[in-house]
């Protein structure tokens, strides 16, 4: 059990400036000709580096000014501070405008030295580097050391890229850039940068000199940089550099390639990144030995605010800009997991902090001593720019060449000018975070930018500083080890050669079964530092088993039962100490076999954009194959393969060898109908002669309602695994559709078939339509209606799945859908009773049964859209959806409903929705009326009681159903690293021949609207059953899986040489992982 406290002690206390004389306030002077009009980067504000300057064992405050001068705090004990800025010499070269600044020791004599990053209006920027001199007075030094770059820098870190023992220096900066500038620059930026635009890369050389290697370490690039971490991201031993890149410049995530170059691999790690990227930080925070990301953005949680400052949907720019590789970029913060497998997961919506105000910078620190890593966030704008309605009236202005500068100076007073709170997020374990700022006592309302932590009082809790806008910096002292019995070991380092402080070393404790792992880099958040130690909370524990450092060098050095509550300083011996072998590759469970087995298919979906015709569909629903079906076509003994092609694409047969390879055989008929887009696939003996035939769903969302192509087709195998299509076979189904399963349900020795219906074209969210088709003789008779009323119509199917769910001797069917609860039609003699026992409405994906704890029991297992996508639901808070034809222009309107702070809002801003409904722009005759609208304010009570369709989501977790014979199901969530996407398909086996049924689940969904970030955090799951049917998630890199791309369907099959899953992508290879 670990500590508690009393939640109505603050945790967080404010030091009055008055106590600690710390005055410093970062103030901005606006005029009519000085402003963010004519200097759109004035907010950036300043940062804060701590770090001890005299080597008194107390942490020092340094503070940077835009247009007031810097300031040096010497911490004199008991949180009171010295102003020694203009003694010191580090108040930096006056109407120089300061960002960010980071402390190191870069001349490696034991003290602690200041950069400084400029920018600002003014041709003077170059950046400056205070040397410490030992006697609390620093000498500028940047141009004796080469590193007095004049690029409009941002922020810059110490580091040792080229492990030769010294440390080398990045610089980020920030080209002037026209805000409104399109994709277009940015990519040519892009593939053409300039040394003059660029980042810089500097080499210490020794003896006081740095070279500037940007250019042949391949840095060479163009970016808006405001945020840089540094961090070994691929676990090799080797420094990486992650930069974080504002509007369309897309980030850069530099893999070192360990000889003195680097490579930008964001496109390979990461599938999405923050578009306005600010401040970032590395850290391991969910103690799985592996470094994760935080990147913020500028996203408001408010309702009224997001909807304010909401700008207008554009598919296509969007699109635009992926083509011309500036990566998928969304409005957001991104919390990037690493799966150690060269992947990243961004679980921001999950973790509950994707939206947290205009941000800057974000900290990864464990403020409560549990062991678990927290995340504190400076936020706030100092005047609302983004604000619609003045964007519009300045407009308005240009167009009339009326634009003065009383209108700027009007405009710009006019401006919201809103005090927002800094976010404390607590660390709840399981990828989630709890905000806490007000319960812990760091309330501040203001306009904050750059933040630091350090234990200035050395208590062994950790404090904050933070850097704010037109307002005294704020200190605030961490009295939690005052309130738990909670404990802490802090490291403080010694290395050998040119790295005093042993930046870039690994620091790994080990307490029972619990490990965390830090490492020793100082640039962090956004234009700050911390000081070169390193702080553990150990919860309960008061002593740490084993501590390992990983030095920059590479040499592992170990301790054992080392005491905690202390500061410990730990001096480099490698007599001592082995060479690490922490980054050897482990055996894994599945091997990627592609190649291997001669698999050579790619879906290639067709160009169509559904949003043309539906504005306001949250998702396409022309972009959901491919699907496989396997069994054995030729009679040979051994599983071959069907795959599904997109419309203007034919289906594959493949054949197997028997080598266990596989042969892709031309089928002429497949060839003829590649007009059709197919769907859901099922080899079954549809005429009794022995073999088996092929049914093929037609669906998609291109045609209209009644298109003859949407026509399911069936054909009937010659025996040699020779296809054609028998024309008469199947009634006339012209319905969109997903999926076939078959099964005798009538007992008449033969195979009769469900069919699911996905969608009516073009008509979201109006129902498909599902068949029950009666096997007569090998031709097929619609009975629906006859043996199961009220099913044509249930719901938008995904998949279904035969079984004697209620152990009757009679087989039922069992449907998942979308804006459905998975729903059981109960055969009552021949006839097909629904059962909607289940309450847990979602977008089911997959569903299917199995006995997961070995005991005869079922169990349902359901694929859902997962809790890390923009929409989120529960019972109390549902997510809704109307669809009818509101404004009575003929055509159905979608309206998408979700709750803010217990009220239900629309989904969409001003912008599109009045795309959609034109009148809504005059009932609503600017963004701020809009932006204060409930969804009933937009659209009326009357119509959206009486619309036509309405569904109302009230879970979007994946997981199983336990049940009885009376279908009363009740509802277990999967671990939470199987909610991070969506789940659409599952297979259910022993995989790994303990005993237990384990599965393999894969998912995404990569065709959102733009304004909806993909969900594409997924790259397959293995889960491990246990013996109680609960499962263990297994990581990719134990597991060997690893999925790419928006899996839409699995299949198991055996080959000479083993099992073999499948793994089919929309728009993407088809993959093949053998059982080890």
């Amino acid at each position: 059990m670990l500590p508690s406290w009393d939640k109505t002690d603050d945790i967080f206390v404010q030091v009055n400036s008055d106590s600690s004389n710390v005055k410093f306030a970062n103030v901005l002077t606006e005029t009519k000709t000085f402003n963010y009009y004519t200097f759109p980067y004035m907010y950036f504000g300043g940062g804060v580096a701590t770090g001890d300057i005299n080597n008194d064992g107390l942490p020092d405050l340094y503070f940077t000014g835009n247009m007031v001068k810097n300031a040096l705090y010497l911490n004199q004990g008991s949180l009171q501070f010295e102003d020694i800025s203009e003694s010191s010499g580090t108040i930096g070269t006056k109407g120089k405008w300061a960002n960010g600044v980071t402390m190191a020791d870069v001349n490696n004599d034991g003290l602690l030295d200041i950069y400084v990053c400029y920018s600002g209006p003014g041709q003077s920027r170059e950046n400056e580097l205070f040397i410490n001199k030992g006697n609390n007075t620093f000498r500028e030094s940047a141009k004796n050391y080469n590193i007095a770059d004049n690029g409009h820098s941002v922020q810059a870190a110490f580091f040792d890229y080229d492990n030769d023992g010294d440390l080398d220096l990045y610089v980020a900066n920030y080209p002037p850039t026209p805000f409104q500038i399109g994709n277009n620059y940015y990519a040519d930026k892009k593939n053409n940068p300039s040394l003059e635009d660029s980042d810089k890369l500097f080499r210490n050389d020794g003896n006081n000199k740095f070279t500037d290697v940007t250019e042949i370490s391949g840095i060479l690039n163009f970016g808006l940089s405001l945020g840089l971490s540094i961090s070994d991201i691929n676990n090799d031993g080797w420094p990486d550099i992650y930069v974080s890149n504002d509007f369309n410049a897309p980030d850069y995530l530099y893999i070192n390639q360990k000889d003195g170059s680097f490579k930008n691999e964001i496109d390979a790690m990461m599938t999405h990144t923050s578009n306005f990227g600010m401040g970032t930080d590395a850290a391991d925070f969910n103690n799985d030995g592996l470094i994760d990301l935080i990147q913020v953005d500028m996203a408001s949680s408010q309702n009224d605010q997001e909807k304010a400052n909401m700008s207008a949907m554009n598919t296509e720019k969007f699109y635009e800009a992926v083509r011309l590789g500036l990566h998928h970029q969304y409005m957001k913060n991104s919390l990037q997991v690493n799966t150690g497998s060269g992947t990243f997961s961004d679980v921001a919506y999950l973790a509950g902090l994707a939206k947290t105000e205009w941000s800057w910078g974000p900290l990864f620190f464990d403020f409560d001593n549990d062991g678990w890593k927290d995340i504190f966030i400076t936020n706030g704008i100092r005047r609302n720019v983004n604000d619609n309605d003045a964007i519009i009236y300045l407009k308005l202005k240009q167009a009339y060449n009326k634009l003065t500068q009383n209108d700027i100076a009007e405009t710009l007073s006019k401006l919201p000018v809103i005090p927002v709170d800094n976010y404390l997020y607590h660390n709840s374990k399981s990828l989630k975070f709890d905000r806490s700022e007000g319960n812990w006592g760091l309330s501040f309302k203001g306009f904050s930018n750059g933040a630091s932590y350090a234990d200035l009082d050395n208590d062994g809790d950790l404090d904050m500083i933070v850097n704010n806008l037109d307002a005294t910096s704020s200190i605030f002292e961490n009295k939690s080890n005052q309130y738990s019995n909670t404990n802490y070991l802090t490291v403080s380092l010694k290395a050998k050669k040119d790295n005093y402080f042993g930046v870039g070393a690994k620091i790994i404790v080990v307490t029972g079964e619990d490990k965390q792992i830090q490492e020793l880099f100082l640039t962090r958040g956004f234009e700050s530092s911390t000081e070169p130690r390193v702080h553990f909370g150990l919860g309960d524990v008061q002593k740490v088993d084993t501590l390992k450092v990983v030095w920059p060098s590479g040499h592992l050095q170990t301790l054992t039962n080392v005491d905690g509550n202390q500061i410990l300083n730990i001096v480099q011996n490698d007599n001592n100490a082995s060479k690490n072998n922490t980054y050897s590759k482990q055996d894994v469970l599945f091997t990627e076999v592609t190649e291997k087995l001669n698999i050579n298919y790619k879906h290639q979906e067709n160009e169509y954009n559904d949003f043309d015709k539906e504005t306001l569909l949250p998702h396409k629903m022309s972009t959901l194959g491919p699907f496989i079906t396997v069994g054995d076509v030729n009679g040979d003994g051994y599983d071959d393969f069907y795959v599904g092609g997109a419309m203007g694409q034919s289906g594959k047969l493949f054949i197997q060898s028997a080598d266990g390879t596989f042969v892709d055989t031309f089928q002429q008929s497949f060839t003829k109908d590649k007009v059709y887009e197919d769907m859901g696939a099922l080899f079954f003996d549809a005429d009794a002669d022995g073999d088996l035939d092929l049914y093929v769903v037609s669906g998609g969302n291109e045609l209209p309602k009644g298109n003859e192509h949407y026509q399911d087709r069936l054909y009937l195998n010659d025996g040699k695994g020779v296809f054609n299509k028998n024309i008469n076979a199947l009634p006339k189904i012209i319905a969109s559709g997903s999926c076939v399963t078959a099964s005798d349900f009538d007992n008449d020795g033969d195979l009769d078939l469900f069919v699911g219906g996905r969608l009516s074209p073009q008509n979201y969210p109006n129902t498909g339509e599902s068949f029950i088709l009666e096997n007569r003789n090998g031709t097929f008779k619609d009975i629906t209606n006859k043996v199961a009323p009220g099913l044509k119509n249930i719901g938008m199917v995904t998949s279904a799945e035969w079984n004697d769910l209620n152990n009757d001797g009679t087989i039922d069917l069992l449907i998942s859908g979308e804006w459905m609860p998975i729903t059981a039609l109960l055969n009552n003699n021949g006839t097909f009773e629904i059962n909607n026992s289940s309450k847990e409405i979602g977008w089911w994906n997959h569903v299917t049964v199995a006995d997961l704890k070995g005991d005869g029991s079922k169990q349902i297992i359901g694929g859902n859209l997962g809790l890390n996508y923009k929409y989120q639901a529960s019972h109390e808070f549902p997510f809704v959806i109307y669809g009818d034809d509101f404004d009575e222009n003929g055509s159905s309107d979608i309206v998408l409903g979700y709750y803010n702070q217990e009220t239900l809002y629309p989904v969409r801003g001003r912008s599109c929705s009045s795309d959609q409904i034109p009148s809504i722009k005059k009932k609503f005759p600017n963004y701020t009326a809009f932006s204060k609208a409930t969804l009933q304010d937009v659209y009326g009570k009357k119509a959206l009681d009486s619309a036509k369709v309405r569904y109302a989501a009230t879970n979007f977790a994946s997981g199983t159903f336990s049940f009885d014979n009376n279908m009363d199901l009740a509802f277990k969530s999967f671990p939470v690293e199987a909610q991070v996407s969506s789940v659409n398909d599952m297979l259910v086996q022993d995989f790994d021949g303990d005993g237990f049924q384990d599965i393999i689940i894969a998912g995404n969904l990569m065709n959102s609207e733009v304004e909806t970030p993909r969900n594409d955090a997924g790259f397959g799951l293995f889960l491990k059953g246990k013996i109680d049917g609960s499962f263990h998630p297994m990581p990719s890199y134990r597991s060997g899986i690893l999925f790419s791309g928006q899996i839409t369907d699995l299949a198991l099959l055996e080959t000479s040489n083993g099992k073999v899953v499948l793994a089919a992508a929309n728009n993407g290879k088809l993959n093949a992982y053998r059982i080890n």
